[in-house]
């Protein structure tokens, strides 16, 4: 029987079983360990060997940055409304740093962060800087650097947003203020410039600087924006707003010739300068149940309310359902008769009784009943309505895109909200009623149901109503370098031209300028030379009303349109018309002089 007791011969040596076994063992595991280690260290010579020198490199050096001045932004007639001032950046190395060190006066004046052993302070104050440079300390460098100086304040908010530090996944710096919205996100790779860097090479008689790169100064913007009268506008909306109890509304003032935007506010706003001085004030927008970061100007949606009566009046002109002599008698409502129960009616309102309407009354006393008419037709026509097939749904798309509802107008604005325009097949998504009826076609056409555009798309079309053309609308006129080069200028860019025709467009002219001397505004702009349109659509369920009031000056030679709307108001269009009446007379005392034409 052979066990492992018995001996082996083995070139004249004796040796059990066991422990040639086990010799055997430790053998293989030491082949096993060296091919692993020779495998790894292959592996770091010819994969890892960049990242492993400069890992070396980075622990014999010390990099500093520095963070160049942003570009200046400026109004279209060269005011400056943001510039860089001179502020330090303190670098502090934490394994030098004495245990009796006061960082009490560092922390509290500038943004801090760590980044390994390094503790960055940005943004200190020049005073704060030049205390510290008469006794600095060789654990401390002090770099010159640069922070936003915003010279126009809470007018601009949504305009020119604000900055601050990018979040992890972004392509910038993470100690480098960039926009986080408006203007100063849109334009971030022209504003923000490039870094600086300096990196000091470590040896044994201290810090020795081997690189330095220079920084180089963002580009400057020069605005579409009247500055003076943006603030106006602003200060005007705001005493308005407290006098009357109203909380949020938007305002936007566009050439109709060119798409130059000349001033776009979003009320509440919020001071710029305060999310890089005043973390309490940025509390309070934070928490602001009114939402003073939100742009309503080109992200709030909303019912266009009887405004969008003058492409549903366009829309019935081009496709000859009436003319200027067709007359409809609007007698405060419109029944329909319902087909599964008799006897019964859908009612649909308006605001009085109007009597005989042409299309220019139509518009100028923004009569329902019409419109609920051309929009959809009447089933059962008679003398006193005497048309049984309106634009209908169909055509109602059609003219509405015409207008481009529904769509982005391409402004240099982030934020952009396209709109929504309903249809039979956006509501047979629906999941309880699928069917769309003539009483939907009713709503729309008097610009409620579930038909919703921007305020900036209100101003388009009724530029469109100016000049039979849309433009793009642009907030930015030229970039130029820190030398005055210029490296962009924009060229005004129609959209789409010859809408209508001509004598259809003069129609709606007409009428427009009737709403401002005989309709629902003659009461305020009857001596201003303006056209427009008021609307007042009903929001929570019929519950409250928003009010718009959209128009152009002079009515007679277009140059400039407005758009004013005002959220939650009790009293319809005409909450709109005291202060709208008040900008275009700020509007006509600051480009003019005086106050009407």
């Amino acid at each position: 029987m052979i066990d492992e007791e018995i001996l082996f011969s083995l070139n004249g040596a004796k040796i059990k079983s066991s422990n040639f076994k086990s010799r055997n063992y430790f053998i293989f595991i030491f082949f096993v360990i060296v091919l692993l280690a020779t495998t790894y260290f292959f592996y770091l010579q010819f994969f890892e060997k960049e990242k492993l020198l400069k890992l070396e490199e980075n622990i014999k050096t010390t990099v500093y940055f520095s963070f160049p001045p942003r570009g200046n932004i400026y109004d279209r007639n060269g005011k400056l409304l943001a510039s860089s001032e001179q502020v330090f950046d303190v670098y502090l190395d934490l394994e030098k740093v004495p245990t009796e060190f006061n960082f009490q006066e560092i922390l509290s004046s500038g943004r801090f962060f760590y980044r390994g052993h390094q503790l960055i302070v940005r943004n200190l104050p020049k005073e704060v800087a030049l205390n510290l440079l008469a006794n600095k300390p060789d654990f401390m460098e002090i770099i010159p650097s640069f922070k936003r100086k915003y010279l126009a304040h809470q007018e601009v908010g949504n305009l020119f947003g604000y900055v601050g530090f990018p979040g992890s996944t972004s392509k910038y710096h993470p100690e480098e203020f960039v926009g986080q919205a408006g203007l100063e996100l849109s334009y971030q790779d022209y504003l923000g410039g490039r870094l600086g860097e300096i990196v000091y090479q470590k040896t044994k008689n201290g810090l020795k600087k081997t690189k330095e790169i220079a920084v180089q100064p963002g580009k400057n913007l020069f605005l579409t924006i009247e500055a003076d009268f943006q603030k106006r506008v602003y200060e005007l909306m705001a005493d308005y707003f407290h006098k009357n109890g109203y909380q949020s509304g938007t305002f936007i003032a566009l050439k109709p010739n060119t798409g130059e935007i000349i001033s776009l506010i979003s009320y509440p706003s919020y001071d710029p300068q305060w999310f890089l001085e005043n973390p309490q004030k940025v509390t309070q927008v934070l928490n602001d149940k009114n939402y003073p970061l939100f742009n309503r100007a080109i992200s709030g949606l909303y019912a266009p309310g009887s405004t969008v009566k003058l492409i549903v009046a366009a829309g019935a002109l081009e496709e000859k359902i009436v003319n200027p002599e067709t007359k409809i008698y609007a007698g405060g409502e419109i029944k329909i008769p319902n087909p599964y129960f008799p006897g019964r009616y859908s009612v649909f309102k308006d605001n009085k009784v109007h009597g005989w309407t042409d299309i220019y009354k139509a518009i100028a006393d923004s009569v329902n009943v019409y419109f609920y008419v051309v929009g959809g037709g009447y089933p059962y026509p008679s003398e006193e309505i005497p048309i049984k097939e309106g634009l209908g749904i169909d055509r109602l798309l059609k003219y509405w895109r015409l207008y481009n509802l529904g769509q982005k107008s391409g402004i240099d604005l982030v934020g952009e909200k396209e709109g929504f325009l309903p249809s039979p097949e956006t509501k047979a998504r629906n999941l309880f009623d699928k069917v769309w009826r003539l009483g939907d076609t009713y709503n729309v056409a008097i610009g409620q149901g579930d038909l919703l555009v921007t305020p900036l798309q209100i101003a388009l079309w009724t530029a469109a109503m100016a000049t039979n053309k849309i433009y793009q609308p642009f907030l930015v006129q030229k970039i130029t370098d820190e030398n005055g080069k210029i490296i962009f200028a924009r060229q005004p860019k129609i959209l789409k031209e010859n809408l209508i025709k001509e004598e259809n467009l003069k129609i709606i002219q007409k009428a427009m300028r009737l709403t401002a001397t005989q309709g629902t505004a003659k009461a305020y702009l009857n001596d201003l030379p303006v056209a427009g349109k008021s609307g007042t659509p009903e929001i929570y369920g019929k519950k409250k009303l928003n009010a718009i009031f959209t128009g152009y000056l002079p009515y007679d030679k277009p140059e400039i349109v407005m758009t004013l709307l005002i959220e939650d108001v009790p009293l319809g269009s005409i909450a709109t018309l005291p202060l709208y009446r008040e900008i275009v007379k700020a509007y006509l005392e600051l480009n003019y002089g005086r106050d009407s034409f």
